[in-house]
């Protein structure tokens, strides 16, 4: 066990740094006895004396100086450890509100923030899934404070992500599904399951919109089980037709020009933020799995 305390060696800093065990009590909110008894404890257990009392003034001896640097080192390093442990203290409790578009797939964000709750295990998590302005909303409002998708606010911090590829798809009983060199304009005889755009404020229509026969719906995965019922064709994200193919029988159309549309998601957090352990962590994590990558 060290027979030295910290408290001893801000005592012994404090009395070089302002000259004098009154002005060094003064400095640490102490009485001049505290700090003179601090230091008498601390010369008999290094066995030297660390000054020389000069009228009022403590003067710093040779072996005194010759401990200060580690003294300094010591005391620095266990007041950042101090800071450290409070602030992971407060950041473990916090809450981290995110907003994730629709399109982005599911199976990579589970990976995301599983490996995020490993390392802050007491996080709260409020999960918002979005539609093309609604995540810019909720930043704007302040409800989120990360968000990922095609439309981000000005003013905020951001950077490529993800491309995600879009197919116009359908049921494989659907009369679409087995047709050849299909042009756009022959899909306006068909029914087409559209994904609104969830803003509040203002709504963005996006992708191809050319039939009037259409049905609304508010997720991909909502699209994907209308397609699955034979309910019409939807542009929908690789990642969910890989999935659900096998299993709900959905096939891309066989278009003659247009066959794909590429969307481009982005990351985003408040700048406020920027330091913040959890959302570098996040950051890192989106980096790690889908910088900049096509799915």
């Amino acid at each position: 066990m060290h027979k030295v305390s910290l408290e001893q060696w801000r005592a012994f800093i404090a009395v070089v740094d302002y000259g004098g065990f009154a002005q060094a009590g003064d400095a640490l909110y102490k009485t001049q006895s505290t700090i003179s008894h601090s230091i008498k404890k601390l010369e008999k257990t290094v066995g030297n004396p660390l000054f020389d009392v000069i009228g009022r003034k403590a003067v710093v001896t040779q072996f005194g100086e010759s401990l200060l640097p580690a003294a300094r080192s010591l005391i620095t390093h266990a007041d950042n450890l101090e800071h450290e442990a409070i602030s992971q203290k407060i950041e473990v409790r916090k809450s981290l509100n995110i907003a994730v578009d629709t399109l982005f797939p599911r199976a990579i964000l589970a990976v995301i923030l599983n490996e995020l709750t490993l390392e802050f295990p007491n996080l709260n998590i409020q999960l918002y899934e979005t539609v093309l302005s609604r995540c810019a909303e909720l930043l704007e409002d302040g409800t989120v404070d990360f968000g990922i998708a095609s439309t981000i606010p000005k003013g905020y911090i951001t950077k490529w992500t993800h491309i995600v590829e879009m197919h116009a798809t359908t049921h494989k009983a659907h009369p679409l599904a087995s047709r050849e060199h299909i042009k756009l304009s022959e899909l306006k005889n068909f029914r087409q399951v559209v994904i609104r755009d969830a803003g509040l404020r203002s709504n963005v229509n996006s992708g191809w919109l050319g039939t009037t026969n259409r049905l609304t719906v508010s997720s991909a995965m909502e699209a994907a089980t209308c397609v699955k019922n034979q309910l019409g064709f939807a542009w929908l994200p690789d990642w969910l037709i890989n999935e659900t193919a096998n299993i709900d029988e959905l096939v891309p159309l066989k278009l003659e020009s247009g066959v794909t549309r590429s969307v481009v998601l982005q990351l985003t957090f408040r700048l406020s933020l920027t330091d913040d352990p959890v959302m570098q962590k996040l950051s890192g994590l989106f980096d790690k799995y889908c910088g900049n990558t096509h799915t």
